[in-house]
């Protein structure tokens, strides 16, 4: 139907009725009935219909893929994540919320056995820790320093031994006349002591490490120390890290999502994820999937509540609910079987 036929007709005045209308339900106790009959409607029909009768697979899988690997994040995002961060970390809240609160005694014994539990990976840290070369040259470095003092302070021991003060003198007087590379000598023994002992450090460090974590007494003093510090802000313990390191690690942990996201193991990891879900919920209804996941019937209408009337609102003093609505039906009420009808 053409503008000069559709002007004026009944059909022009079935649409402006039909938007008048819905209008008029968009507002006040009857948007809320609306709403919470809609909804009904729509579980209705979700309790007879399963997940694999609506959607596959394999389309789950490329959605997913689509925007956890592929989608483009604007500058934008970035930039509003630091800006969240940073006033979150500034905010008041911090200054009286103490770390027992977020993290109630009895929840931190249960974290703390399960780590005690957790006896692999306890023997590839202690294993991993100890064979590190920064740790040999620990042990190596503290076997020296040891030894060295031990040497350097001979003299203050001796004056406590009869005769050994004696004893030293002639020594360190024979020791004068020999050669005066004599004490270079000394220093190259003490490191072959050393580097011969290191390895038995090392392996003395790791039994000890086994030991330890598998006592009664390190389980103790985790829970000690945690009753000394549990009663800290929170902001006590944000102020170890500044706020400038704290947007520097968002940069640094974002540009290494950007690159692991491009990696493969990131996309087989979704699918499989995926894999799992649907084999779950194949023959599920799509209400009791909702169900299961925490959805129900009173939390859509509440959260629909919550956001539509200002939505509905803005779009009235604007002067855009009608046109809208118009928009969505002009179409059918020009079309030919409408004509028809109305002839």
């Amino acid at each position: 139907m053409d503008t000069d036929e559709f002007a004026g007709s009944k059909a022009q005045a079935l649409l402006d009725a039909h938007v008048a209308y819905l209008a008029a339900r968009l507002q006040g106790p009857a948007l809320q009935f609306e709403l919470e009959r809609r909804v009904d409607w729509v579980l209705a029909d979700a309790a007879r219909l399963r997940l694999g009768d609506v959607i596959s697979e394999a389309s789950i899988k490329q959605t997913a893929i689509d925007y956890a690997a592929h989608m483009r994040l604007g500058g934008g995002i970035p930039a509003l994540v630091g800006d969240i961060a940073a006033a979150v970390y500034e905010h008041p809240v911090h200054e009286h919320t103490t770390l027992a609160e977020l993290l109630p005694d009895r929840e931190f014994e249960e974290l703390l056995d399960k780590l005690l539990e957790m006896q692999r990976l306890r023997e590839e840290v202690i294993h991993h820790s100890v064979s590190n070369p920064v740790f040999a040259n620990l042990v190596a470095q503290l076997l020296y320093s040891g030894l060295r003092g031990y040497v350097a302070q001979g003299g203050r021991l001796a004056a406590r031994v009869p005769g050994a003060g004696r004893a030293l003198k002639i020594g360190r007087a024979v020791v004068d006349r020999a050669s005066p590379r004599l004490g270079d000598a000394l220093e190259r023994g003490i490191r072959r002591y050393v580097a011969r002992n290191t390895e038995a450090g090392i392996q003395a460090s790791a039994a000890y490490l086994h030991d330890a974590f598998e006592s009664e007494a390190l389980r103790q003093a985790v829970l000690d120390f945690w009753d000394d510090h549990k009663h800290r802000s929170v902001a006590s313990v944000r102020d170890v890290a500044g706020q400038l390191d704290i947007q520097e690690l968002f940069v640094i942990g974002y540009e290494y999502w950007q690159r692991l996201r491009r990696t493969p193991i990131y996309r087989e990891v979704i699918e499989r994820g995926v894999e799992v879900f649907f084999d779950t919920y194949r023959d599920t209804t799509l209400v009791d999937l909702l169900d299961d996941i925490g959805v129900t019937r009173d939390m859509i209408v509440r959260d629909g509540m919550r956001f539509l009337p200002q939505v509905v609102d803005a779009l009235r003093a604007e002067g855009l609910l009608e046109p809208a609505l118009r928009r969505q039906l002009e179409d059918f009420y020009r079309s030919e079987a409408v004509a028809d009808i109305l002839r």
